[in-house]
């Protein structure tokens, strides 16, 4: 185990005259030195464990998982699970899973707090304030890496729809109406249950259409992004419906 000491070391350790790197980094490196197999994998992902447990900001974790795709596609149920038990969502959810043991709440509340409160971190990060109800590219890649650890946690059960949309609600003029968007368009949470999720349905339906009255005035100012305002518009006006007929 003193190759994985060694990789806990050196996240802990920026170094002289080098910057921090993440945990995704390192693996990368790792995994580049050692040859292929099943010893080297429960390794890696062990010193990845490690790595992950040092982490008290689960949120600021989730937003670091960004790095590059495996090359290969993981093959479902194939070499034992291997590649599913070593990718991102499987990683963080390992250290999810141990963090909710030690505070002696369910995995799937905990989880759903985490991906929450990254949800309304990236909405804040805005590199320029006027965009609007928009995502800057910065925000959709950070949200998609996201998301797709959501979804992860999702298909395995360790993660509640119900709380994460009340998370949101709770900050709600901190969303942004695309990453919302996105949220139904990669099978997290539909905006009708967001919608449904509310408590109070006249702030719900008035949040949505300042937020559409918004978007529409966007639309109007730039030629940009034309193809995403449409399908927002679209979305967002069929959910408005199906919640006003329930």
């Amino acid at each position: 185990m003193s190759g994985s000491r060694a990789l806990a070391a050196a996240a802990s350790d920026p170094g002289s005259g080098s910057r921090r790197r993440t945990w995704a980094e390192l693996l990368a490196g790792r995994a580049r030195r050692q040859k292929p197999g099943p010893e080297r994998g429960r390794r890696v992902l062990a010193a990845a464990l490690q790595l992950l447990r040092r982490h008290v900001d689960l949120s600021q974790l989730l937003l670091e998982v960004d790095g590059p795709r495996p090359t290969e596609p993981a093959l479902s149920g194939g070499m034992d699970g291997r590649m599913d038990r070593g990718s991102p969502g499987a990683l963080v959810g390992s250290a999810l899973r141990d963090q909710a043991s030690r505070l002696g709440v369910p995995v799937a509340v905990l989880s759903s707090h985490t991906v929450a409160s990254s949800f309304v971190q990236i909405c804040a990060a805005r590199a320029e304030p006027s965009r609007g109800v928009l995502l800057d590219p910065e925000q959709r890649k950070k949200l998609s890496s996201l998301l797709e650890i959501a979804g992860h946690l999702l298909a395995h059960s360790m993660f509640s729809r119900l709380t994460f949309c009340q998370e949101l609600w709770k900050v709600q003029d901190s969303l942004l109406l695309e990453a919302v968007w996105r949220l139904q368009i990669q099978n997290i949470v539909s905006l009708q249950e967001l919608l449904e999720s509310h408590s109070d349905v006249q702030a719900v339906v008035a949040w949505l259409f300042r937020n559409l009255r918004c978007l529409c005035e966007q639309t109007e100012d730039t030629s940009q992004h034309v193809d995403i305002t449409r399908a927002m518009l679209s979305g967002s006006v069929d959910s408005v419906d199906t919640h006003s007929t329930v």
